[in-house]
């Protein structure tokens, strides 16, 4: 009777123990950087780049990516920048920019588990563009400025983007190594052209215009505690 007495005892103090030393399922923030395509639909602006004989704004650009995710037991939050710049011309004209992004991404696990995530939710975007387009015949002489031609337009805008996304990762020793992230992103308030060297007449609104995003980027090591 002592025996079986102090082996429940035994048994019940490990018990005790093993449930004070096992962690929570605390949230995770890893920093992680990347890069990706996105794939524009036509901007409505094209049609009278092209008939003016000017070149349209590159649909399809690189994306860099820097970001912060949070990692939770059935979701994942995400903070990004992305940028991209462009440059394309023709026998008369040259058109060149660049868009930065501003994104969160909040998303559900569908499957986390030691090796792999899978999750699928709702990206919320801010992208500017600063759209340049000039002449390939410009003149400048420094020695007569007065006589210099310039053809040079310079427009920008700011667009509010909001889409489903899903993400495939995978871990290495159970952290967060590798995700590939793929979402597809509508502009749903008014995106005006604007300049800040000139007065825009008959400027049109982007809104409606479409995007698809896929890349993939890399984490550095998971940062525990830090709500």
């Amino acid at each position: 009777m002592k025996k079986i007495i102090l082996l429940a005892l035994i048994t019940f103090n490990g018990n005790c123990f093993a449930q004070e030393t096992t962690p929570k399922n605390e949230p995770i923030m890893t920093f992680y950087v990347g890069g990706g395509v996105a794939i524009n639909s036509k901007f409505k602006i094209d049609d009278k780049l092209e008939a003016s004989n000017l070149n349209p704004i590159q649909a399809t650009v690189s994306d860099f990516t820097f970001g912060l995710n949070t990692l939770f037991n059935k979701g994942i939050f995400e903070m990004e920048v992305a940028s991209n710049v462009f440059k394309k011309s023709n026998s008369a004209s040259t058109s060149n920019g660049n868009r930065s992004t501003f994104r969160i991404r909040g998303q559900y696990n569908l499957l986390n588990s030691n090796k792999l995530t899978f999750s699928g939710g709702l990206n919320l975007a801010m992208t500017n563009n600063d759209f340049n387009i000039y002449s390939n015949y410009n003149q400048v002489d420094l020695n007569s400025l007065a006589t210099s031609t310039s053809d040079y337009i310079r427009l920008r805008n700011s667009m509010f983007y909001a889409g489903p996304s899903v993400s495939f990762g995978v871990k290495l020793k159970g952290q967060q190594f590798l995700k590939l992230n793929v979402g597809y992103e509508v502009a749903l308030l008014s995106g005006k052209w604007k300049s800040d060297y000139a007065n825009v007449s008959n400027s049109i609104n982007e809104n409606g215009q479409n995007r698809l995003m896929i890349g993939a980027v890399v984490f550095f090591k998971k940062h525990k505690n830090l709500f």
